[in-house]
């Protein structure tokens, strides 16, 4: 007997892995990489054994939770996209966003064992920001002289702001 994505197996099981990545995601920020899998999986309500299935190792645990930090970035490019204003719009989101993931993200690179994985995502995090930064060109919103590297670095510096105002700031040096 076979099993479609929507039976309500396969849809118990994409629940636990998110609950899995909700409370490794908790962890990691509160504790870093040294957060037990039996201490996450515990959090998330299940038994390691549940953790396992899902992610073999921890490494694949780590790398799961890095994929699911572009997530909200694509979201953003997205929302962005479908708007007049595409770079305002784009930076506003994706800070919005990334302040619900900023003290994970911070944990993360403190952490030298994962110093390699964070920087896998590099390349796909400007595979999406680069159509940001092409319409931004073309409507005349952001300095030519600025790239999706640009970008995305001032994504970083905005994620710690602490309103749209000082967010506002940013943009304006980023203006022609």
């Amino acid at each position: 007997m076979s099993t479609s994505d929507t039976s309500p197996r396969r849809r118990d099981a994409a629940r636990n892995r998110e609950r899995l990545l909700e409370a490794a995601a908790v962890a990691f920020r509160e504790e870093g990489l040294g957060a037990s899998v039996n201490h996450i999986a515990a959090d998330a309500g299940l038994n390691v054994a549940t953790l396992y299935r899902h992610f073999p190792t921890k490494d694949d645990l780590v790398a799961a939770l890095l994929d699911e930090l572009l997530e909200p970035l694509a979201r953003a490019r997205d929302a962005a996209l479908d708007s007049d204003d595409v770079l305002a719009t784009f930076i506003h989101e994706a800070a919005r966003q990334q302040r619900a993931h900023h003290g994970l993200v911070d944990a993360l690179r403190r952490d030298p064992a994962v110093a390699g994985a964070l920087s896998r995502l590099r390349e796909p995090a400007l595979a999406i920001v680069e159509p940001i930064v092409e319409r931004a060109h073309a409507d005349g919103e952001l300095r030519k002289d600025f790239d999706a590297f640009d970008l995305l670095l001032t994504l970083r510096m905005v994620a710690s702001a602490l309103t749209d105002r000082h967010v506002d700031v940013v943009l304006r040096g980023l203006r022609p």
